[in-house]
């Protein structure tokens, strides 16, 4: 599976795509570690730390979050991951995301466990569709079969959103 961030997003867009469970701490460190930082924050203590970061290591890792919100506190003082900012960036990463679930790249758990994350941070955004009813009853055993309603919701928010675009074009 191709990695949603491949390197070239900045740390903001990274913890947004944490925040709405779009990506993982191993993510986030993967992302860090093709990440080519400028040098406004290159040296930052957090960022070397994330780069560094053992995928492996189980204690290291369960910082990743926390080291990525420390780099942004520092290096973007006025961001705010509730912000109209902040949803927009989550809405691309949502569309690019579910975008990849058509190609066969996810299972319909890895779609579904984002929905909560958004209603809750964005305010139940109309970019979701219904997605909330289509994934009510998932759990992390669900298959593509099982939920073959999915790619419909997913195919109808897509083009709600007129997004066309191949995936991971911006």
């Amino acid at each position: 599976m191709k990695p949603l961030l491949v390197g070239h997003e900045d740390p903001k867009t990274a913890l947004v795509a944490r925040e709405i469970e779009a990506i993982s701490d191993v993510d986030i460190v993967g992302w860090a570690n093709r990440h080519t930082a400028p040098p406004s924050y290159a040296e930052d203590a957090a960022y070397v730390q994330l780069a560094r970061c053992n995928p492996r290591n189980a204690v290291n890792l369960a910082k990743a979050q926390g080291l990525l919100r420390s780099l942004i506190a520092r290096c973007f003082p006025d961001f705010n991951d509730k912000s109209d900012e902040a949803k927009e960036i989550a809405r691309k990463l949502f569309l690019r995301r579910i975008r990849t679930y058509l190609d066969g790249e996810l299972e319909p758990f890895q779609v579904c466990r984002m929905v909560s994350p958004i209603e809750d941070r964005y305010d139940f955004p109309d970019w979701l569709g219904d997605l909330y009813n289509g994934c009510d009853w998932m759990d992390e055993n669900a298959t593509r079969e099982q939920a073959s309603h999915l790619r419909w919701m997913i195919e109808q928010i897509l083009a709600k959103n007129a997004e066309s675009q191949p995936f991971g074009s911006e």
